[in-house]
């Protein structure tokens, strides 16, 4: 077995020098029908796929941007209720401190030291030397003795 080679003819030289520019696509040639396999259009389904997809992928990114906000906002509304406890439970210390001191306070006036002092300074009272009880009558109409 021998291989036989046939010469390639060689391209006819152009008469005009043409310049570069893109290459020319090949039209391809038609086979007949009957040969072709069946084709279809599968661009119709396609744009709504992913029309739906984007709108899925919107919708999502929006609800995770919507809930990243929302905790941000709820943890603002916390920190202000938090200043608001802070500002009322100062204001609790403060008022119990006042209390402590109006009951030290009342202690010292009801201290029967305080009493007696205060009813000699202002009243003008003095201490008796001695003490006499009197009883009283009976009622006139009480049977007995």
């Amino acid at each position: 077995m021998t291989a036989t080679f046939a010469p390639q003819p060689l391209p006819k030289p152009q008469s005009k020098p043409q310049p570069k520019s893109r290459p020319q696509p090949q039209r391809r040639r038609e086979a007949a029908p009957a040969s072709r396999p069946h084709l279809r259009l599968v661009g119709g389904a396609q744009p709504r796929q992913r029309r739906i997809t984007r709108l899925v992928t919107v919708a999502l990114v929006a609800a995770v941007f919507a809930g990243l906000f929302a905790i941000v906002a709820l943890r603002v509304v916390l920190a202000q209720g938090q200043g608001e406890i802070d500002k009322l439970t100062k204001s609790i210390e403060a008022q119990q401190a006042v209390q402590q001191d109006l009951r030290l306070a009342v202690a010292e006036l009801e201290a029967p030291a305080q009493i007696v002092a205060a009813a000699r300074q202002r009243l003008g009272m003095v201490t008796p030397l001695t003490v006499t009880y009197l009883t009283p009558p009976p009622p006139a109409g009480a049977p007995g003795r």
